[in-house]
């Protein structure tokens, strides 16, 4: 078996910064509320690192595009089936589960950051656009922030759950893929990951641009 670079640099970095973005969002967000700056700003980030992701689901690598994981409903339920019963055809990219759990953690931790813009914490801080809304829908978009974070913790034990099961059944190494980019492969491919240049700058300059935004307006 060769090594094949599958997620390239700016996937991987993407990754990690959602990872411990959410990590600290839920520390704080749950804590006592003295950190609640932090919480705020990390939120900004958060929301910069999703909007990049999303650019580079369309202008990025290969195995980065949102089209090359976006399968049909049959092969969901058919490549579902096979991993209940242990079995599973081998991707090199996302299978079809993946494919779909990355669709739905990105819309609802998307859900979460845009919701936060219209929040308070009812003391010191309002989100941006606190006031550009009525009470009643504020206090909506409120309680929907302050339930998703559940949600969201629970999609995430499901991902770390999924990924253990392919760590130990297929002996598929996802953790070490997503450190390192690469992932065996039986065949021999012509063709790498390659990361372009454009997609690259236009989706980070994209995201670069929305956090300056943000961060200049006053909460």
């Amino acid at each position: 078996m060769q090594k094949v670079l599958v997620w390239d640099w700016p996937i991987r970095m993407l990754h990690w910064s959602m990872v411990l973005l959410f990590t600290g969002l839920i520390i704080t967000g749950k804590g006592d509320g003295d950190n609640m700056n932090w919480h705020f700003y990390m939120g900004y980030g958060l929301s910069a690192v999703i909007v990049a992701r999303i650019l580079y689901g369309f202008l990025g690598s290969d195995f980065a595009k949102f089209k090359q994981f976006i399968y049909h409903p049959i092969e969901i339920i058919q490549y579902s089936k096979a991993l209940l019963l242990g079995r599973g055809k081998a991707y090199l990219g996302h299978n079809p589960v993946g494919g779909i759990m990355v669709i739905v953690l990105l819309l609802a931790m998307t859900a979460q950051w845009v919701t936060g813009l219209f929040t308070s914490d009812e003391i010191f801080w309002f989100g941006p656009f606190y006031g550009s809304v009525s009470e009643e829908l504020s206090a909506t978009l409120s309680s929907v922030h302050h339930t998703l974070p559940n949600v969201l913790l629970a999609l995430v034990a499901l991902h770390i759950l999924a990924v253990l099961y392919h760590e130990l059944r297929f002996k598929e190494r996802l953790v070490a893929a997503m450190l390192h980019g690469k992932k065996k492969h039986p065949t021999k491919l012509e063709k790498h990951a390659s990361t372009p240049r454009v997609g690259v700058l236009l989706s980070l300059g994209g995201a670069l641009a929305w956090l300056v935004w943000l961060w200049n307006i006053p909460v």
